[in-house]
């Protein structure tokens, strides 16, 4: 029923049983379901990475995500409870009727279709220059909300601080390569190992995010030692930092490479 081969292999038996799911609940409103990823692009991380999905529902009905019936989401959650989910880490969906305002569309050739109709544009190369502009510009490496979390301590409380905070790294790392001036759709559509190969070793954002990956590969799938997931945290933290600072100096230069064209 599902065209699968795209993703990788470990993803598909998961995410066939998922869709036949999804679609079995939410038919009377179905549009359609879409997988982006590291399940679709490969380069996932045992016992970290999503099988990430986009839903979108018809809006005529209700709003999303409050409009469904609690029914009917109980019945779907305890039906996804009885998959399992290995190598992965959970299924994450996204239910949406359109867009919201300033999101970006989906990158061509980053995401699969399973099943109906993708009812959103995808996205454009200047849109996807621009969205790296402004989360560049909105970045901040050490968020309140990390060092909150870091004065707490509880059963799987450092997982998922470590995986919050590679929901910052991942994307920073593509856009930070979109800014170096790499074309934005060949960026999105590869596996975190090959992406992270195109920042050079001998610069610090390329040592930052070999480091950070190393640390998430030793850290994941055991989860065990302490001092390991607050290397993931520290090595991330100072990726997102070298990041900032390489904007901080790129947009440095821009700004005197044209004060000198136009002296005006």
């Amino acid at each position: 029923m599902y065209t699968l081969s795209r993703l990788t292999p470990e993803a598909r038996p998961i995410v066939e049983a998922a869709a036949e799911i999804y679609l079995r609940h939410m038919q009377p409103w179905f549009v359609g379901l879409v997988i982006h990823g590291s399940a679709l692009k490969g380069g996932f991380i045992p016992g970290c990475s999503d099988i990430d999905l986009l839903l979108f529902l018809d809006p005529k009905d209700f709003a999303i995500p409050a409009g469904l019936p609690l029914e009917t989401c109980l019945a779907l959650s305890r039906d996804l409870s009885s998959l399992d989910l290995a190598p992965f880490r959970l299924i994450q969906c996204r239910a949406f009727a359109t867009f919201p305002q300033g999101h970006t569309g989906l990158v061509p050739g980053a995401y699969h279709l399973l099943a109906g109709k993708m009812p959103v544009a995808e996205a454009t190369r200047e849109e996807l220059y621009l969205s790296a502009q402004s989360a560049f510009e909105s970045l901040i490496p050490v968020p309140p909300s990390l060092i909150g979390n870091l004065l707490e301590q509880g059963k799987g409380r450092l997982a998922w601080d470590i995986r919050w905070l590679c929901t910052s790294v991942w994307p920073t790392l593509s856009q930070l390569l979109v800014l170096q001036g790499h074309d934005p759709f060949e960026i999105w559509r590869l596996p975190k190992p090959q992406a992270l190969t195109l920042l050079p070793v001998d610069l610090p954002t390329g040592q930052a995010i070999r480091a950070f990956y190393q640390a998430v590969l030793t850290y994941f799938p055991s989860e065990e030692s302490t001092e390991d997931g607050l290397r993931v945290i520290a090595t991330g933290v100072t990726f997102l930092q070298t990041a900032q600072r390489w904007w901080q100096e790129h947009r440095r230069t821009r700004w005197k490479e044209k004060s000198k064209s136009d002296p005006s």
